[in-house]
């Protein structure tokens, strides 16, 4: 029993670090364009992508499982294109397309980011 308690433990704890690994990663990977956290008045003025709360609740409106989910961010991240395209109208016209993240972001790090997006956004 004492070790079924360990493993839970250290299950629990691997899974807090992997979630603050992946916020970090957001942040870092993500955060020069869009907006990971709660919009100001001044960061929207300067927004160069939608802001991550809006992809992620827009993607999860379309994809309503995470694989699905996590298996078009890691996608669009790395082939982006205008069929692909998931936003408003008007986010498309505003933003336009995303550059391809090709070379900046690796494969398990955009399932990470995924992840992440879909479960705490």
């Amino acid at each position: 029993m004492k070790f079924v308690k360990t493993l839970a433990l250290l299950s629990v704890a691997a899974t807090a670090l992997l979630a603050q690994d992946a916020a970090q990663l957001l942040e870092q990977k993500c955060g020069s364009c869009h907006i990971v956290s709660n919009p100001t008045i001044e960061n929207v003025k300067h927004m160069k992508a939608p802001p991550m709360w809006g992809v992620a609740r827009n993607l999860i409106r379309h994809f309503k499982d995470e694989k699905a989910f996590v298996d078009f961010v890691v996608d669009y991240a790395l082939n982006p294109s205008e069929n692909k395209i998931v936003l408003d109208r008007a986010a498309k016209e505003r933003f336009g397309l995303m550059p391809s993240m090709k070379g900046v972001v690796t494969k398990e790090e955009l399932e990470a980011i995924a992840k992440y997006m879909y479960n705490h956004y």
